[in-house]
């Protein structure tokens, strides 16, 4: 869970009277939430703000999937990772960590991606590169992104066009989306949902 402060806790690290923080609470000047029982709970991010706290952005962190073992065991997980930590050392930047996943960039239960995500909260680095968006996520990269720039980290796209080499992933994530879409329709067991599934997939996917 992000860290956060109660209002004398906040006041206390700030160096700050208790009545002023209350007041930028009232004021709408602090980003806050409140507890079940009524008290304020005041985001880490906050106390960084306006500390004048700022990640720096010469200090990264890499992220880089592929789908399946198969990927991995030929050697792409480790081509992005390389390819991502040369375009790092070109730019001068100083790697802290690394996080990588097997599995589908529809899978929201990675847990490389979880552990960055909980890791950003604190982190000692101000970016995050990847290769390509959908390295990160299949949808919903612009919400990463600003989740990221909550916690004063950038998302670091290194690769302008399309990964061609990703185009067997994609197909497979399709064909997963219209299954579970199909699925909702017709029942998880249906004929009907498995015609759609079958009709799809000799449509997307190449000629052996």
């Amino acid at each position: 869970m992000p860290r956060s402060y109660s209002i004398g806790e906040f006041a206390d690290e700030l160096g700050v009277h208790t009545q002023t923080v209350k007041r930028w609470c009232r004021n709408d000047d602090l980003d806050y939430t409140r507890t079940p029982g009524g008290e304020r709970r005041i985001p880490h991010r906050e106390l960084r703000r306006l500390a004048g706290d700022t990640r720096p952005t010469d200090r990264v962190a890499l992220y880089a999937r592929v789908s399946s073992h198969g990927q991995k065991d030929n050697g792409d997980l480790d081509r992005q990772l390389n390819r991502l930590t040369e375009y790092a050392h070109d730019h001068g930047w100083s790697v802290e960590n690394t996080y990588t996943d097997v599995g589908s960039g529809l899978n929201e239960d990675r847990r490389g991606l979880n552990s960055l995500l909980d890791d950003v909260q604190e982190a000692d680095y101000g970016r995050i590169l990847v290769t390509y968006e959908d390295r990160l996520t299949r949808f919903g990269f612009s919400y990463l992104e600003r989740y990221f720039d909550c916690y004063g980290v950038t998302v670091t796209v290194i690769e302008d066009e399309t990964d061609k080499s990703a185009q067997e992933e994609l197909v497979d994530d399709l064909i997963k989306l219209v299954a579970s879409f199909s699925g909702k329709l017709y029942g998880m067991r249906s004929s009907k949902k498995q015609q759609v599934v079958n009709t799809v997939e000799s449509e997307v996917k190449p000629d052996e």
